[in-house]
């Protein structure tokens, strides 16, 4: 379980790997921080390529770094949500509520 932040040019990469839950709630809130209050970030993409299961309490992090994404100005976008992934999303009726690639 992981939680990595990049910087390239104005994209903050927020890598998440193995189980994500409610543990790492710290952690993500964290990189969200960094990524928000960085001036020349305007996209935030999450990656997902490496996640092996979320909880919902990723999903309700995801909710907020949208709303305060918004609200800055910023894009949110979330990166390679395998099926089981994106089916969690896709259940709660959240996939209507982010940007998908």
């Amino acid at each position: 379980m992981s939680v990595v932040i990049g910087f390239q040019g104005n994209v903050a990469n927020i890598n998440l790997s193995g189980n994500v839950d409610y543990s790492m709630q710290e952690e993500i809130r964290n990189a969200n921080q960094q990524a928000l209050s960085n001036k020349q970030i305007s996209e935030i993409r999450v990656d997902f390529t490496e996640i092996t299961f979320l909880d919902s309490s990723v999903i309700r992090a995801l909710l907020t770094l949208q709303k305060e994404a918004d609200a800055a100005g910023k894009t949110l976008i979330l990166l390679h949500c395998n099926d089981n992934i994106r089916e969690v999303f896709e259940i709660g009726g959240f996939d209507k509520m982010f940007t998908f690639r």
